[in-house]
């Protein structure tokens, strides 16, 4: 589905860590990559680099954007450790730290099934809209990620983020709906990317 028009983003989602493989909400907690997230960044820095030859791309003509977040730190500096020479600054802005699951993180999956089954109902329905005590929804999320474009995407940028900010970039841009993002789960091996509208995914 084709969306709105910016400038090429190519996205690339932190590597596994130990909460996201046993399913334990992380959101907003600073939680490090573990030996497989860490290869999965290296990989995503040698897949990243050969699509930006296969596009003529210079890599120190994009901006490079980043959360500010340790998994997310790490997975950039191990994605730019593919590329030789002096690349620019990476920018790290707050607006791309993952979307909070207030109360709920540092809680599995499972025991919110079990403990707070009508918040689990509702977000298996609608996770777009579904609000976590002291949490943020998927508009919330939107909101500050276009006051983060408007400020700052001015031309072809690496993004380095997190698996709802994905989600959320998915509808901003290709235009995908709530009930077409409910169940991805934003690959942490592949590089994203946005353009003309619409996603396409490598590696």
């Amino acid at each position: 589905m084709t969306g709105v028009q910016r400038p090429p983003i190519y996205f690339i989602r932190h590597g596994q860590t130990d909460w996201n493989k046993a399913q334990r909400f992380q959101g907003q907690r600073d939680i490090p990559l573990n030996a497989h997230g860490q290869s999965q960044a290296d990989r995503n820095g040698e897949t990243l680099k050969s699509l930006l030859q296969s596009e003529d791309l210079d890599p120190n003509t994009l901006n490079w954007f980043c959360s500010p977040l340790g998994r997310t730190k790490e997975t950039m500096e191990r994605v730019r450790n593919a590329f030789e020479g002096q690349l620019p600054d990476v920018t790290f802005d707050e607006r791309l730290i993952e979307i909070s699951f207030g109360d709920f993180e540092g809680i599995l999956l499972s025991e919110i099934k079990r403990d707070h089954p009508d918040h689990f109902a509702a977000r298996e329905v609608n996770k777009w809209d579904h609000l976590p005590p002291n949490g943020e929804n998927y508009d919330m999320l939107v909101a500050r990620l276009n006051a983060f474009f408007d400020e700052h995407l001015s031309g072809p940028s690496v993004i380095v983020s997190h698996g709802g900010v994905a989600r959320a970039m998915s509808n901003m841009i290709a235009g995908l709906n709530g009930d077409q993002i409910n169940n991805w789960v934003t690959p942490q091996d592949q590089v994203l990317r946005f353009a003309n509208g619409t996603l396409d995914f490598f590696g």
